[in-house]
């Protein structure tokens, strides 16, 4: 499994939909997973009131989906929001357990992310809000990846989705 990674709306469906496309590789989303195991969803402004309790779900998901034996892609977070609008990280504890055999963190220019956050979700966020996610973002992903041993390609964003692609494919189980 590689872990896909990034604030939202930064384009990891995108970039995942992309991988589906060009090398074969299927992909699961974490919220995804998450709300269909929890059975309810997620709210537009992304604030999570229990984000220890859902890392549960995912790893249960994720469990089964090894199970199998397929290679695959998950798309998630290092980072959420809380319920008060805090970066929170997600515990260590879950990506120990989930143990990707890569990471990959996409990145963007926290304008565009805000741009497509209003166009998508209708909700506002200054750019300056996304930089401080994306950077605690970038900060805990490579102190997993150091932590863990596990290679890590931080995307910076449309200019590099050749050479991030290329790091998946020699990265391949």
């Amino acid at each position: 499994m590689i872990f896909i990674s990034g604030v939202h709306g930064v384009g990891k469906s995108f970039f995942c939909n992309l991988l589906k496309d060009r090398i074969g590789v299927v992909s699961y989303s974490a919220s995804k997973l998450i709300s269909d195991r929890k059975k309810s969803g997620f709210t537009p402004d992304k604030r999570v009131d229990d984000i220890d309790e859902n890392q549960l779900y995912l790893l249960d998901a994720v469990r089964d989906l090894k199970s199998c034996g397929d290679e695959f892609l998950l798309d998630g977070h290092f980072c959420l929001l809380n319920q008060k609008g805090e970066i929170t990280r997600i515990p260590l504890s879950t990506f120990t357990t989930l143990e990707p055999d890569a990471i990959v963190l996409l990145t963007e220019d926290p304008a565009v992310i805000a741009k497509r956050r209003q166009d998508r979700d209708h909700v506002e966020h200054s750019a300056f809000d996304i930089k401080a996610f994306q950077d605690e973002e970038v900060k805990y992903a490579a102190e997993v990846s150091e932590l863990m041993k596990v290679p890590l390609k931080i995307s910076t964003g449309s200019s590099d989705i050749d050479s991030t692609i290329e790091f998946i494919r020699t990265r391949r189980w």
